[in-house]
């Protein structure tokens, strides 16, 4: 019954606008109709009827093309018909579902719709567009024949509107799954983009094209503050911030697992400790907690945590830890303090400068005297090497030096002249250290090797000065060279001079085969 209601209403009103059609056309037909057929008296008052050929009229047609047109929302559109021998035939504006006009008159009771008339057709205007004035919009003139018709296409320009999106703050656990969502309106329909304020974002890129931000395991770096642009070209890009807050138990990274003390001096321990909420941190000696006290300060730098002990006595060494914790777990980190020598670290170059011999220099640092030395070297054997597993067993060298502090680090400073080597042949040696708290750490392997028997090392040249004459001693006096307290260091004299006290080391040095 419904629908048969809805069919009657329909068949109704497309009566009422064809009959209103038709109205409106009459009397421009009935006041031109002379052309078709004409009354008029013959002399003798005799009525006659003139039938005009109607084949000798020129039809109308189109001077404005079809558009589309492109207008933003709330500004003017000016929709153009113009029509080539319009005569008496009549524009009819319309929509495909109804009516807007026919010739001068308006139908559609809109007041932001106006007519715009002219000699060559009539233009429709409509004002403070909307989202409802897109479409298309027909221009048909009626004539005695069939009529013509012209489409124009109105697209409203909407700016760009964010419409859904996550919450502008969000807490989120570490590990769990995290999607950003940002959608918007608007035509033409806008692209979205993410990036991160200040920092890349998590994939390592600067801004992604996409409705979401997606996340499968949330890290504690990405934390921070996301933006979600939208952009149609219409109006300036719109933009909603989102902070995301990730929370996490404590984490420790200690970079110095093992720190060098000296009884007497000041030690410093640290650790960076990550959390969320901020985690309460705690120092541990062994197993006992440490207070402050007028020798031990606790410091905070941002992530650092630092124990400072500042006159160290033999009862601070050992183990030391960083405890931290907060509502969402705990964490600990260790470091030794030690009072045992540092890594020695080799300063001589791994190119010999003698076929049969190497002079091999090092240094050590450490706040106590160092007691000894202990030197393991064997000729190198690439892992490549089918004999690699029968390679030739280590050397051991105990060499008697001297200590000497050469700068304020406590940096001792070392050497030992290898001796009946074997030409052009590669080396690899280790270093260990000892004072009175016991051997340090070996060094980092180290590969030197000697000349091939016959390449001879090319000399330093030496430029020859006459002494007899008074402007080479003043030549010499300007160099820095004096008769009496003067020196010459050259590099060839160095090292001369280190390999004849290397060779009078070697006198008391212990070998011992390994």
């Amino acid at each position: 019954m419904l629908a048969e209601l809805n069919l009657r209403r329909e068949v109704s009103t497309n009566f009422v606008q064809v009959f209103i059609i038709f109205i409106l056309i009459l009397p421009f037909n009935m006041s031109n109709s002379s052309e078709y057929l004409g009354s008029g008296v013959e002399s003798g008052g005799t009525r006659r009827n003139k039938i005009k050929d109607p084949g000798s009229r020129i039809p109308p047609t189109f001077k404005s093309g079809p558009r589309v047109y492109k207008e933003e929302l709330g500004t003017t559109a000016l929709l153009l018909c113009k029509v080539n021998n319009l005569g008496d035939s009549i524009i009819v504006w319309k929509q495909p579902d109804r009516i807007i006009s026919a010739g001068m008159g308006m139908i559609r009771k809109d007041k932001r719709m106006a007519l715009i008339g002219g000699v060559d057709g009539i233009n429709l205007e409509i004002k403070h567009l909307n989202r409802d004035d897109a479409g298309n919009y027909i221009c048909e003139v009626e004539n005695s024949g069939e009529p013509v018709l012209q489409t124009n296409t109105l697209q409203v320009l909407v700016p760009p509107k964010i419409t859904t999106q996550s919450r502008s703050n969000l807490t989120v656990r570490k590990e769990s799954s995290l999607m950003l969502s940002c959608n918007a309106s608007g035509f033409p329909e806008p692209r979205i983009t993410w990036q991160r304020q200040h920092q890349m974002l998590p994939s390592g890129e600067k801004i992604l094209n996409n409705t979401f931000l997606k996340f499968e395991h949330v890290q504690r770096s990405d934390s921070g503050t996301y933006i979600c642009t939208a952009n149609n070209g219409v109006g300036p890009p719109v933009q909603e911030t989102i902070s995301v807050n990730v929370i996490y138990s404590p984490e420790i990274d200690v970079d110095k697992r093992w720190v060098h003390g000296g009884v007497g001096y000041e030690a410093v321990i640290s650790c960076l400790v990550y959390g969320d909420p901020e985690p309460q941190v705690l120092w541990y000696r062994n197993t006992m907690l440490l207070d402050r006290n007028e020798k031990r300060l606790m410091e905070q730098y941002g992530q650092r945590h630092r124990l400072v002990i500042t006159d160290m006595g033999l009862e601070d060494f050992g183990n030391y830890s960083c405890s931290a914790e907060n509502e969402l777990g705990k964490s600990r980190g260790f470091i030794q303090l030690s009072g045992e020598p540092n890594m020695a670290v080799v300063l001589s170059s791994s190119h010999g400068m003698f076929s049969d011999k190497f002079n091999l220099t090092w240094s050590v640092e450490s706040f106590a005297p160092i007691l000894g030395n202990r030197i393991m070297y064997r000729k190198f054997m690439s892992s490549e090497d089918p004999n690699y597993d029968t390679r030739s067993r280590w050397h051991t060298v105990l060499p008697h030096n001297d200590n000497s502090f050469i700068d304020n680090n406590f940096r001792h400073e070392f050497s030992y002249l290898y001796f009946a080597l074997e030409p052009n042949t590669k080396y690899e040696t280790l270093i260990q250290a000892r004072n009175e708290h016991g051997w340090g750490k070996y060094s980092e392997m180290f590969l030197f090797s000697t000349r091939a028997a016959d390449d001879v090392p090319k000399e330093l040249p030496v430029e020859s000065i006459d002494l007899g004459s008074d402007n080479n001693w003043s030549t010499i006096g300007e160099m820095g060279l004096k008769s009496s307290s003067s020196f010459i260091q050259t590099h060839s004299l160095i090292q001369l001079i280190s390999y004849i006290c290397s060779s009078l080391l070697i006198l008391s040095s212990v070998t011992i085969l390994i």
